[in-house]
């Protein structure tokens, strides 16, 4: 984790930073030097709009020119964000509450992984009428799921080479504290093995593991 934290507290600073049209441009400069050209193209955005973006993250006190590179003409200005880590304090965020500032972090992820599942549901039918909502007994509960055809259909089948990969997990687990915890450092260990590879694709990730509100067994050991 990085050591160098910054903390953000001016409001316009703060809109900035949690705003999802300049964080692709923030986080591609707290990683590395950028033109605003080559940033431009990486974050597929027009060179103006990159411009923008990079100049308003200046002015907020977010990124900082590193150096300029000499060219035949006008020196290419190579900008690095201001700190490897950014930390901003929930009493300068703009939530009304916590519950709030939680939704407004999930919002944008939750926005590009519903584009992504409904383009998904559409490349499996012909009619994208057939998508919907199943709700029905397996075992001893009741499961719900959004599927590209009514009836049987066994999501097993998406594992098949010729598919996409995707998988949608989203079920309740009866597990023990012990258990839950042997899950939980699972997840982390699979995580950690593809984290950060520089593969060509690009895939939506979402791993959320709690104890549900209220379940007395793990509220007691808080």
């Amino acid at each position: 984790m990085a050591s160098d934290w910054q903390t953000v507290t001016q409001p316009a600073a703060v809109r900035v930073l949690l705003s999802a049209r300049y964080q692709p441009v923030l986080r591609r400069l707290m990683l590395g030097e950028w033109a605003v050209a080559d940033l431009a193209r990486a974050c597929g955005l027009p060179l103006n709009a990159a411009h923008h973006r990079v100049q308003t993250l200046v002015k907020q006190g977010l990124v900082a020119v590193t150096r300029t590179r000499p060219r035949r003409g006008r020196p290419v200005r190579l900008y690095r964000a201001a700190a490897e880590a950014f930390f901003v304090p929930y009493a300068a965020t703009p939530a009304a509450s916590p519950e709030a500032l939680v939704a407004q972090r999930e919002q944008d992820f939750t926005r590009r992984f519903d584009q992504a599942l409904l383009a998904l549901g559409q490349s499996l039918v012909r009619d994208e009428r057939e998508i919907g909502v199943r709700l029905y007994r397996e075992g001893h509960q009741v499961v719900q799921d959004l599927t590209p055809q009514a009836g049987h259909f066994d999501p097993a089948a998406l594992l098949q080479p010729q598919q996409p990969a995707v998988a949608l997990i989203s079920e309740p687990l009866r597990l023990s504290r012990e258990e839950a915890k042997t899950l939980q450092r699972e997840l982390a260990e699979l995580y950690g093995r593809y984290a950060g590879r520089p593969g060509p694709g690009s895939y939506l990730l979402r791993l959320h593991l709690m104890p549900a509100a209220g379940d007395p067994e793990d509220r007691s050991r808080l």
